[in-house]
C-alpha cells in the first residue's frame, strides 16, 4: 500500500487516506474476480485510479489533474462494495461523477406535470466497480465453484455479491470484463407482493456506458470480417422449404432486423427470435436463439438496423412445421456494411456444400411475412382523428410508440400507464427480468404493439399490449425516487388465469378488476394480500371464485400456441380480434350494493300496487297511508346485468345479534335459512364465523317504510305528502349456497358420522334443501303478495321524528336506515363508542382482524381452555331486558350478589336473551382450544349410561357482547361452551346469576344459572337427531336411551290445526307455519314507557319505534288453515325475514281466546324468574 501510495508524491492527510482506502477496496473486492488477469494489486490499484481519471478526462472534469497545488483527487466520492450497497442503501439513490448540478436537475425534471409529486433521485457520491458479467458464481464448496448462464440477466459483481444491472445500450465485448460506471443509479426493492430470488436487494440502472479498466484487453468488433460469405434473405429464405435438407449446416445470414421478440422462458429453458429482413423485399427470415451464452445479444439487437449472423443452421421444431435458422454456440454477429461481404446466391452456396436439390425444378420465393406493411404504420399519437380511423377494423392494429411511464397501474397484472392517457399491458408477453427499469419518468420504446380502444370502463380508453411478437425497450432511466414493483408470470394468479382461459384483453381486464375490487374490499382487516394473491387455481380465493364463475362461460379455453403466435405468416394472438366482453358477473362492495339495491327499490315502488284496487277509492286517509307504511322488493343475482355475486367476511354482530357479511365499506344483515328436513333445525353452525363466503344463490331484500299524510288516493302522484321514508336491506339464502372461499383456522365441526350415513344424510339434506328453498322462496309469489292488499287496518301511528331515526349498522348514507327504538343514540347505532372508528357492525378498530382481536381478548388457544357440552331445549327472544345487576359499566361478569344487587348501577336497558339447556357429561379441560376433537363427553363418560345419571338443566344468560349467538342457538342443537381454563371447570357449576340476585335464585329453587361471558366461545356440534343416528350411538348401548330422554326436554311443536281446536288449553304454544299477509298496527304503548328507561343513552334495536305487526300465518300444508298473530315491538329486536311466503317457526306464543283464536307476543321488560317463559316470537 505504502509503495502505491508513494508513485503520487507529496500528498496531504486526506489525500493519502483517499488512496488507501482505493487501495484496501481494491484487495478485497475486485482482485479476487480480476480471474485471468496476472496482476498484483499495486497494479490493479493504479489501473482503477487510470480508470477514474479517463472519466474525468472525458467529461472535463478537473479530478486526477496534476495542478499547481498537487494532484486533485475526488475526495467527496468513495468505492463501495455490492454488499455495503445493498445493506446500507433502503432508499432509492443515484451517482453521477461526471455532472454539474444543472445537468442533474435536467435530468430529474419531466415535461408537463404528470409526475411533479415525485420526488428526484437523492444523490450520493459513491464509486461502484465490477465484473460485468452474465454469469452468477454458485458456491459448491469452500474450493470449488460453478458458474451458470441466467437467461441474459447482467450482472455487476465483485468479491462480496453480485447485483442485477440494466444497460440501455450494452456492448456485448463488455461482458467478463472489469468495468467503473461512472453514472447510475441504485433502486431497492421497497415493498411487493412477490419477494423474488435474488431481487430483494434491487438492482443498478448504468445511466452513461461503462468504463473498461483494462480497455486494451477489449478485443474485436461489430464491424463485419472482409470477404465473408453471406446469404441474403431473398437466397435464404428457400433452404426453409420443405424440400431442402441441410441439417447441421452452418452458414452466414445477413439482414435488416425487422422484429424482436420478447425473452420467453417455459420449463427452464429461456429463449427468443428475430427476423431478418430483406433489403428490397418482403422476404423474412426467422431466426431462433436459444443457447444460454447468447440470449445476452437481445440486450444488443436494436430494430431497424442491419446485422450479419454467422454460423447459424435450420432445424425444424419439434411438434410443429416450422423450420428455422438456429444460432449456434459459436455464431456471433456484427453490424452489416454494404461491400464489406460478399453475397452468395442460393445456387454459389449448394454448390460450394455439394448439396443437390431434391424439390422442384424451380423455386418460388416464400414469404413469411405476418403482418402488412398497411398495418405496421407509424402513429401520430397528438391527434384524435388519427387514432380514431384505427379502429375501422374488428382487428387490432400493430404500431409502435416512444413514451414515457407515468404510473403502474397494476404490477401484478402487468399493467403501465404512459403519457398520463394510454394504457400499456405486458401480461401476454413474458417479462423475465421482472420488469426492472419500468418505473414511472422511465422512457420506453415500444414495437409491433396491438392497439385496444374502449377495452375496459376501469382503465384508459386506449391500451398498447405487447404480445409475444412485441418488443419493450427502454430508452431513458427515470430520475424520480420511484419505488421498483417487480413483474413475474411466475406465481401470478392474473396470469395464471390468463394462460388457463385463454383470455382477450377486455376479459382480462375485468378479471383484473374483480381481484382489485377483491382486494380493495378485504385487505388489510379481514387478509393479507398474499392470501388473497395465493396463486392456487385450485384451492386458492381467486381461483376458486373463478372456477366457480367461469366454468359456465363460453369463453375459449385452447391453449396459446407460442410457436404460431410468433412464427405464422398470419398473425395469431389472443390480442389479435377485437371482441365484445362477456362479463360473467360482478362482484361490488357491499356499500356501493346498498345504495344500488335501495336505488332500484324506490324506483320500482308503484304506490297503487300497494292497495286494493277493488276498494281504493272507498280508503279513509288513515287507512290509505297505513296500507302504504311498509312494503318490500326482492333482488335476485340476475336481476343485475351481469348477475350479482356477493362476498363477505361472515360473522355475527355482538351489539345487535343479526348475522352479517363484512368487507371495509360496510355490512349486510343476513337471514340464513337452514331448509333442511332431516334436521329441522335453524341453521347454526358457528363454524361458518370469521370465514370469507361466496354466494351466487341468494334473495336481496329491501323493506321500505313509509310515512305518508296522503288525504286520498287521488294525490297519489304528488310526492310532497311523502313526510319521511327509510329502507331496510338484508340478504337471505340458504345454508346449502353458502361457499366457503377461506376458512379460519380451527373452525371445523367434530365428525359424527359414519361415511355411509353421512353421504346419505347429505344427499338427503340437499335435496330437501333445495325443494324447500325453492318453496319457501317463491320470488313470484313474494313479489305479488305485499304486506297491505285487500285488507282494513287501523291507522297507522306518526313516524318518529327525523332526529330519532338512526342509521342500521354497516349502512351508508341516512336513507337508507330503519326507525329504531326511539331512545337509541345515533353513535351506538354504528357502534362508535366515544367517537372512536371502528369497523361497521363489528366493534373492530381498522387493521385488525375480528378473528385475530377475538382471539387476543381471550386467550384461549394458548393457555388452553375448559369445555362443557350442552343441549340446547329453548330460548327466548332477543329484546331489550334490565341488565344492570352483577354488570360494570363494560358489562364484565359479577357474580350477582346482594350486596352488588343493593349498590348497582343505574337501571339500563340492554340487547339480552335467556336459553335453556341440558347438560350432557362432565367439564373437560383441554390444552389447546384448536386441538378439540370428537366427542370424549360422550366417548368416555360411564355416567351417561346409568339409569341414575341426573341431567343438569342450566339456563344461560346471553348479554353484552354475547348477544351475537343469538341467531345460532336453537333448541334441539348440541354445542360445546368453551371457557379459559385460568377459570377451571367449576366455572360451569356455579348457581349465579348476573341478572337476578342469589337469594332470589335461591328462594325461586332455579337451576344451574350461567352467564355467558364475553370471552367465551360456542362451537356448534350437530343436532341430537343426528347424534342419535350416527355411528357414536350404535357403539353405545344405552347411549340410544340417552338420546331419548334428552329429546323430551325439547319443546313439542304443534299444528295451527291443533291451536285452533277448542280443546286445545295450553297456555303457550309453538308452531311452524307460513306468513300470508303482515300488516302493520299501532300496538297498545305505554304511557310510562320513557320512565322506565331512565338513562337515554340506553342501547336500543332496530324496529320501527311506534308500530306493531299482524300476521296472518297459515298451515304449511294447507294454507287455507290460518290464524292471526300480534307482535308488539317495543322491546323486542326487529326479526328480519318475516315476508308473505316465508315459512316461519314461532315458539312459545300466548294462545288468546276472543271470538277467534288467535297468539299474541308481548314481552317483557323486567328481570323475569327461571321457569317462566317470555312471551316471544322467534324465527
Amino acid at each position: 500500500m505504502e509503495e502505491f501510495v508513494s508513485e503520487f508524491g507529496e500528498l496531504n492527510s486526506a489525500d493519502v487516506q483517499w488512496l488507501q482506502n482505493l487501495y484496501r477496496f481494491t484487495e478485497e473486492n475486485i482482485l479476487p474476480v480480476a480471474v485471468g488477469c496476472e496482476i498484483t494489486c499495486k497494479e490493479l490499484s493504479s489501473c482503477l485510479f487510470q480508470c477514474l481519471c479517463r472519466i474525468c478526462h472525458n467529461h472535463s472534469n478537473t479530478c486526477g489533474y496534476q495542478g499547481k497545488d498537487g494532484l486533485i483527487l475526488p475526495l467527496s466520492y468513495r468505492f463501495i462494495s455490492i454488499e455495503e450497497l445493498r445493506s446500507q442503501q433502503k432508499t432509492p439513490c443515484c451517482s453521477q461523477l461526471t455532472w454539474s448540478t444543472s445537468q442533474f436537475k435536467q435530468w430529474t425534471t419531466h415535461k408537463g406535470n404528470l409526475l411533479i409529486s415525485q420526488k428526484a433521485l437523492s444523490r450520493t457520491n459513491l464509486l461502484l466497480c465490477g465484473l460485468l458479467t452474465d454469469k452468477t458464481s454458485i458456491i459448491l464448496s469452500s474450493s470449488e465453484s460453478q458458474e451458470q448462464q441466467n437467461g441474459g440477466i447482467l450482472y455487476l459483481q465483485d468479491k462480496s455479491g453480485f447485483i442485477p444491472c440494466e444497460i440501455i445500450k450494452l456492448d456485448a465485448r463488455w461482458l467478463g470484463h472489469l468495468v467503473m460506471l461512472p453514472s447510475w443509479s441504485y433502486i431497492p426493492l421497497t415493498d411487493a407482493v412477490w419477494r423474488l430470488g435474488g431481487t430483494e436487494a434491487g438492482y443498478i440502472e448504468v445511466i452513461e456506458a461503462p468504463f473498461l479498466v483494462f480497455p486494451k484487453l477489449l478485443v474485436g468488433s461489430l464491424l463485419v470480417p472482409n470477404a465473408l460469405n453471406v446469404l441474403l434473405p431473398d437466397s435464404a429464405i428457400h433452404l426453409l422449404d420443405k424440400g431442402f435438407y441441410c441439417h447441421k449446416v452452418k452458414m452466414n445470414i445477413a439482414g435488416e432486423l425487422g422484429r424482436l421478440s420478447s425473452l420467453i422462458s417455459i420449463r427452464g429453458k429461456t429463449f427468443f427470435s428475430f427476423f431478418l429482413n430483406s433489403f428490397e423485399t418482403d422476404a423474412s427470415l426467422p431466426v431462433l436463439v436459444k443457447v444460454p451464452a447468447k440470449l445476452i445479444w437481445h440486450r444488443c439487437l436494436e430494430v431497424s438496423k442491419q446485422y450479419v449472423i454467422t454460423k447459424v443452421f435450420i432445424t425444424n421444431l419439434q411438434g410443429t412445421s416450422y423450420k428455422v435458422f438456429v444460432v449456434s454456440l459459436s455464431s456471433d454477429f456484427y453490424i452489416y456494411v454494404e461491400g464489406s461481404v460478399k453475397k452468395q446466391t442460393l445456387a454459389e452456396f449448394m454448390s460450394v456444400l455439394h448439396m443437390k436439390q431434391t424439390s422442384k425444378s424451380e423455386l418460388t420465393s416464400l414469404v413469411c411475412k405476418e403482418e402488412s406493411l398497411q398495418n405496421r404504420s407509424s402513429i401520430d399519437w397528438s391527434t384524435q382523428n388519427t387514432i380514431e380511423e384505427m379502429f375501422e377494423s374488428r382487428q387490432s392494429r400493430i404500431c409502435s410508440y416512444h413514451g414515457m411511464i407515468s404510473k403502474v397501474l397494476n404490477i401484478a397484472a402487468g399493467l403501465y400507464e404512459l403519457d398520463g392517457k394510454f394504457g400499456l399491458c405486458v401480461a401476454y408477453q413474458q417479462v423475465v427480468n421482472y420488469g426492472r427499469g419500468l418505473r414511472p419518468g422511465a422512457q420506453v420504446k415500444i414495437h409491433d404493439a396491438h392497439v385496444h380502444q374502449k377495452a375496459s370502463d376501469h382503465f384508459p380508453h386506449i391500451i398498447l399490449c405487447c404480445c409475444l411478437r412485441s418488443t419493450l425497450v427502454i430508452t431513458e432511466f427515470s430520475g424520480l425516487s420511484t419505488e421498483f414493483q417487480p413483474f413475474s408470470s411466475s406465481g401470478n394468479v392474473y396470469i395464471s388465469l390468463l394462460f388457463k382461459y385463454n383470455l382477450d384483453l377486455p376479459n382480462y381486464l375485468w378479471v383484473v378488476h374483480i381481484i382489485e375490487t377483491f382486494t380493495q374490499r378485504f385487505c388489510p382487516q379481514f387478509l393479507t394480500k398474499q392470501h388473497i394473491l395465493m396463486c392456487d387455481i385450485d384451492s386458492g380465493i381467486i381461483g376458486m371464485f373463478f372456477n366457480s364463475v367461469l366454468k359456465y362461460t363460453r369463453w375459449n379455453k385452447s391453449v396459446r400456441n407460442i410457436h404460431q403466435e410468433i412464427l405464422a405468416e398470419s398473425h395469431h394472438c389472443p390480442l389479435k380480434e377485437i371482441t365484445q366482453p362477456s362479463y360473467p358477473c360482478q362482484n361490488i362492495s357491499l356499500s356501493e350494493l346498498l345504495s344500488l339495491a335501495e336505488e332500484r327499490a324506490w324506483q320500482s315502488l308503484h304506490l297503487p300496487s300497494l292497495l286494493p284496487h277493488a276498494d281504493i277509492k272507498y280508503l279513509l286517509a288513515q287507512q290509505l297511508n297505513s296500507k302504504l307504511a311498509w312494503s318490500f322488493a326482492v333482488l335476485k343475482p340476475e336481476d343485475f346485468q351481469p348477475q350479482m355475486i356477493l362476498h363477505g367476511v361472515f360473522q355475527a354482530n355482538s351489539r345487535t345479534g343479526h348475522l352479517q357479511l363484512l368487507d371495509t365499506s360496510g355490512t349486510l344483515d343476513c337471514v340464513v335459512q337452514n331448509l333442511n328436513e332431516v334436521n329441522q333445525i335453524a341453521f347454526s353452525d358457528t363454524s361458518y364465523l370469521d370465514c370469507l363466503v361466496q354466494l351466487r344463490k341468494y334473495q336481496l331484500v329491501i323493506e321500505r317504510f313509509i310515512h305518508s299524510e296522503f288525504p286520498s288516493f287521488k294525490q297519489l302522484d304528488d310526492l310532497a305528502f311523502i313526510k319521511e321514508k327509510h329502507t331496510r336491506i338484508y340478504v337471505q339464502f340458504c345454508a346449502a349456497d353458502l361457499q366457503v372461499l377461506k376458512r379460519r383456522a380451527a373452525s371445523t365441526r367434530p365428525k359424527l358420522l359414519s361415511p355411509a350415513l353421512s353421504s346419505t344424510l347429505s344427499t338427503s339434506a340437499r335435496t330437501a334443501a333445495r325443494s324447500s328453498c325453492n318453496e319457501a322462496c317463491r320470488n313470484d309469489e313474494l313479489n305479488s303478495i305485499t304486506s297491505n292488499q285487500h285488507q282494513d287496518s287501523p291507522s297507522l301511528p306518526k313516524m318518529p321524528r327525523l332526529k330519532e331515526v338512526v342509521l342500521q349498522e354497516g349502512h351508508v348514507g341516512e336513507s337508507r336506515t330503519v326507525c329504531s327504538h326511539p331512545l337509541w343514540t345515533g353513535d351506538e347505532a354504528v357502534g362508535i363508542p366515544g367517537g372512536r372508528k371502528q369497523l361497521p357492525g363489528t366493534g373492530t378498530p381498522p387493521g385488525h382482524s375480528t378473528a385475530c382481536t377475538r382471539q387476543r381478548k381471550e386467550g384461549t388457544c394458548s393457555v388452553g381452555c375448559v369445555t362443557q357440552l350442552i343441549l340446547v331445549t329453548h330460548k327466548d327472544a332477543l329484546m331489550l331486558r334490565n341488565c344492570q345487576y352483577g354488570r360494570n359499566e363494560g358489562c364484565e361478569h359479577i357474580n350477582g350478589s346482594e350486596e352488588a344487587f343493593i349498590k348497582r348501577a343505574k337501571p339500563r336497558l340492554r340487547l339480552a336473551f335467556q336459553a335453556s339447556a341440558v347438560n350432557i357429561g362432565s367439564p373437560r379441560e383441554w390444552k389447546d382450544e384448536s386441538k378439540i376433537e370428537g366427542l370424549p363427553e360422550l366417548e368416555t363418560d360411564p355416567s351417561l349410561c346409568s339409569e341414575h345419571n341426573n341431567r343438569t338443566e342450566v339456563l344461560l344468560d346471553f348479554m353484552g357482547k354475547s348477544v351475537k349467538w343469538y341467531h345460532l342457538i336453537n333448541p334441539g342443537g348440541v354445542y360445546r361452551l368453551i371457557a379459559s381454563k385460568q377459570l377451571g371447570v367449576s366455572v360451569f357449576e356455579q348457581r349465579s346469576s348476573s341478572t337476578i340476585p342469589r337469594k332470589t335464585l335461591q328462594s325461586l329453587n332455579c337451576p344451574l344459572f350461567i352467564t355467558f361471558q364475553s370471552g367465551w366461545n360456542l362451537q356448534y356440534i350437530s343436532t341430537l337427531s343426528s347424534l342419535h343416528q350416527s355411528q357414536l350411538s350404535k357403539n353405545r348401548i344405552n347411549l340410544s336411551a340417552y338420546f331419548e330422554n334428552l329429546a323430551s326436554k325439547i319443546t313439542r311443536l304443534c299444528t295451527i290445526q291443533e291451536v285452533l281446536s277448542l280443546t286445545f288449553s295450553a297456555p303457550l304454544v309453538s308452531f311452524t307455519g307460513i306468513i300470508l299477509e303482515r300488516i302493520c298496527i299501532n300496538p297498545n304503548r305505554r304511557t310510562n314507557f320513557a320512565a322506565v328507561i331512565t338513562d337515554k343513552n340506553a342501547q336500543g334495536v332496530s324496529v320501527p319505534g311506534d308500530w306493531g305487526l299482524k300476521l296472518t300465518v297459515g298451515d304449511v300444508q294447507n294454507t287455507a288453515v290460518a290464524l292471526d298473530i300480534y307482535v308488539n315491538f317495543t322491546m323486542l329486536s326487529y326479526t328480519l325475514g318475516i315476508l308473505p311466503g316465508t315459512v316461519v317457526l314461532f315458539c312459545s306464543l300466548e294462545r288468546t281466546t276472543s271470538r277467534l283464536v288467535f297468539c299474541k307476543s308481548e314481552p317483557f321488560c323486567l328481570p323475569h324468574p327461571p321457569n317462566t317463559h317470555t312471551h316471544t316470537t322467534v324465527v
